[in-house]
């Protein structure tokens, strides 16, 4: 990210590009100073400025470089060869021009620049060609680092895209889900107010009425979660189970058992109802007195719910028709969505009658 900064932004490379050959003349001066001080006069100075025309031109056509580099379009490999190294002469070329031009002002005015430029091709070219390769070099791999921090954005950002595709799309299958849930308790909740009214019970069938829009506004106000606190849906399937009481009357029984410290875990929205409509649907139909027992006990893996009945137990029935188990199925899917494989479901037989839902929801969980 350094890198791209300092690339993004030209004073600065441009003020690291001085400093450098700054830094590169002072020390081949201090070096010369050192080996030959007794033979020149003018002291460490005169190394200095001598030193500061050798590398002058370097430091005027190295940004040169690094903005001519990452634009050439090198196709095919022969060609992209051919081009560089027709560029390495132009700018190796080049530095032996800036370099005749300066000699005579800082060295022996009387030789002519074209002398200059001769010396310097005869007896530099191939160190100049050497630094121009280390420049070169450096520039590459800064081009290289760029565009690799480019690609690793631009994956990022792909994949950023997909993981909300992905959520996207899981959100819309839960939806798909919790659709196939409404109709069949609304349906039911019809189906009970119609055999009120047909009786004539009004009271009951106005009371069935107005639990029934209590619980639609709940729906509705749940209807954009995937997840509500385990007290709201408690709350949901009492609703729903208020509206069983008034067909069923005293005939159902239920009872809760509820740990006091999991009111506040994360459940899916909805998710007993389908389990509580199972019993309806199968375990009370041969039964005078049917009987609920809905609990919640929070361990180390996470949150337990089960929904027991005292049903016929599980025979053929649930599992022989097709179709007749679309709200376990549903059940089943939700949790897959939301969880993957930290969630489970078990439904078994219990040792004196009935069917026993239970499900495993772990405390990490998909928002």
């Amino acid at each position: 990210m350094l890198l791209t900064r300092i690339a993004a932004n030209k004073k600065i490379l441009i003020a690291i590009n001085f400093l450098f050959w700054l830094v590169i003349t002072l020390i081949s001066a201090t070096q010369l100073y050192v080996r030959f001080q007794g033979q020149y006069d003018g002291g460490w100075f005169n190394f200095f400025w001598r030193q500061g025309v050798s590398w002058a031109g370097w430091a005027l056509l190295t940004p040169l470089i690094f903005y001519t580099l990452p634009k050439i379009q090198y196709g095919k490999r022969l060609r992209g060869i051919i081009k560089h190294v027709f560029i390495a002469l132009a700018f190796t070329l080049g530095y032996s021009l800036i370099f005749a031009c300066l000699s005579p002002l800082f060295y022996d005015a009387e030789v002519t620049v074209w002398e200059y430029l001769r010396q310097n091709l005869i007896t530099g070219a191939a160190a100049n060609l050497l630094v121009y390769l280390l420049i070169a070099s450096f520039s590459f791999m800064l081009i290289y680092y760029q565009r690799s921090q480019a690609d690793r954005e631009k994956k990022h950002k792909l994949d950023l895209e997909v993981s909300a595709l992905e959520r996207q799309l899981m959100s819309a299958q839960l939806e798909t889900l919790k659709s196939q849930i409404q109709p069949h308790f609304l349906f039911n909740a019809l189906h009970s107010i119609a055999s009120l009214i047909r009786k004539n019970e009004t009271a009951k069938a106005t009371e069935t009425i107005a639990i029934l829009s209590e619980l639609l506004r709940a729906t509705l106000k749940n209807q954009e979660r995937n997840l509500i606190s385990l007290q709201e849906e408690i709350s949901l399937i009492d609703k729903y189970l208020q509206i069983e009481k008034v067909r069923f009357g005293e005939n159902l029984d239920v009872s809760y058992h509820l740990d006091e410290s999991a009111t506040d875990f994360p459940v899916p929205a909805f998710i007993l109802q389908p389990l509580v409509e199972n019993c309806f649907k199968h375990a009370f139909r041969s039964r005078q007195k049917g009987k609920l027992i809905i609990q919640s006990n929070l361990n180390q893996e996470g949150l337990q719910l089960s929904v027991a009945d005292n049903g016929k137990g599980s025979g053929n029935e649930q599992t022989s028709k097709p179709g007749s188990n679309i709200g376990i199925e549903n059940v089943k899917q939700r949790l897959e969505k939301l969880y993957h494989k930290s969630a489970s479901f078990l439904l078994k037989e219990n040792d004196h009658g009935g069917m026993t839902a239970q499900l495993q929801i772990p405390r990490l969980t998909y928002e």
